[in-house]
């Protein structure tokens, strides 16, 4: 029943269909939960592994974003949180710079690979060569560890344990949490735990406030999550 759905799917036309629908969901790498003041998204996205899956890592960011967006539009709050194996930019990664030169790779160039334009577009103060692209013409939601700290280096929260590169923090940044825009204010802190060991990927997080704004008034969060 349609009062049941979260809403937020795509429409016919939204989505290139390089890949079917069906295959894009076919390996469970989106939960969705729908909660009183905001839709949470949790996702997995599929790693630049190799030349195989590019049509269907650029597919499923397609995706996301047509979801994001469309449930925005529809007036709704948005998390979104995860391994989105992306680097938003060179601030996101050690040694960018020297890996491009290797690969004779100009910046602009990178910036603009698909995953990373579309994921780009998608955020505020988000890195863009050129036009934006239809249907992505404003950025919808924050990356909140960069509202907190918008020029911190080495915020690395994934590294290359075959090659141990933790302990020098050689690493990368593709662990977010996104949040939109009517809820940004609520978060009074995000941040990663570098320190915490247990897998190749470290945990991020952010907190919110007990009491936010709401309909223009301070509102106990218990009570938007918790109606009566």
């Amino acid at each position: 029943p349609s009062d049941q759905q979260i809403g937020g799917y795509p429409r016919p036309g939204q989505l290139s269909g390089v890949v079917e629908d069906t295959v894009l969901d076919s390996e469970g790498r989106c939960v969705i939960l729908e909660f009183p003041a905001f839709v949470l998204l949790g996702v997995y996205s599929p790693a630049n592994r190799d030349e195989s899956r590019v049509e269907f890592r650029t597919s499923f960011f397609e995706a996301l974003d047509v979801r994001v967006r469309n449930l925005v539009a529809e007036g709704k709050q948005v998390i979104l949180t995860g391994d989105l194996n992306v680097i938003r930019s060179e601030m996101d990664s050690t040694n960018v710079l020297e890996g491009l030169r290797k690969e004779n790779m100009t910046l602009d160039e990178w910036i603009s690979l698909p995953t990373r334009r579309i994921f780009n577009q998608l955020i505020f103060e988000g890195s863009i060569v050129g036009d934006r692209d239809e249907g992505r013409e404003t950025p919808v939601l924050w990356d909140l560890c960069r509202c907190f700290h918008p020029s911190r280096l080495g915020m690395n929260t994934c590294w290359d344990t075959k090659r141990n590169t933790r302990p020098a923090n050689n690493g990368s940044r593709i662990d977010y949490i996104l949040c939109s825009d009517g809820i940004k204010d609520w978060f009074t802190s995000a941040n990663i735990q570098e320190g915490l060991m247990g897998s190749d990927h470290c945990p991020v997080f952010a907190t919110i406030a007990d009491s936010v704004a709401s309909k223009g008034s301070q509102v106990s969060l218990r009570d938007i999550m918790n109606p009566a």
